[in-house]
């Protein structure tokens, strides 16, 4: 097919990215997660200067999800909460994988197909989300006035 305006690109090394959100009230306590996959080509820098600018907005387009059965917390108002989570906690790698790996991986399971041609014949593929994929981590405040205010790091 030509079209004199488009010029054929082929993306190079495509990567599947993610961007992550907790929504946290003011006093800190997370109860959901979201999450969203993007497919990226470019540098780590360039992926991740993408992934920050998308984390502004993008959070009003994912799906929640729940923080993880087994996030306890004690909180001063309301006693032992389950399935919640601290906001101070999200610095701490350990804290970061366990509360965001189940989300990561129904994520990674729903990478949606594509489909491809080779000589005639069809084949379904999926990219992969790699073991250690690029994320961009981000806070929603949920403050008292009904807004949403992503703290994007970075």
């Amino acid at each position: 097919m030509k079209n004199a305006r488009a010029t054929a690109r082929s993306p190079k090394n495509p990567e599947v990215v993610i961007n992550l959100w907790a929504y946290s009230g003011e006093d800190g306590t997370i109860l959901r997660l979201s999450g969203k996959t993007y497919v990226m080509q470019g540098s780590d820098g360039e992926k991740l200067s993408i992934l920050r600018h998308l984390a502004i907005s993008d959070f009003l387009g994912a799906p929640w999800h729940k923080v993880p059965a087994s996030f306890k917390i004690s909180h001063p108002d309301y006693g032992v909460m389950e399935s919640a989570a601290q906001v101070s906690m999200l610095s701490d790698p350990q804290y970061h994988n366990t509360l965001f790996g189940p989300l990561i991986e129904h994520l990674a399971r729903n990478v949606p197909e594509q489909l491809s041609c080779v000589d005639g014949e069809y084949r379904i593929f999926r990219l992969e989300v790699p073991r250690e994929p690029l994320v961009v981590s981000t806070v929603v405040m949920e403050n008292e006035d009904g807004s949403l205010v992503p703290m994007v790091s970075g």
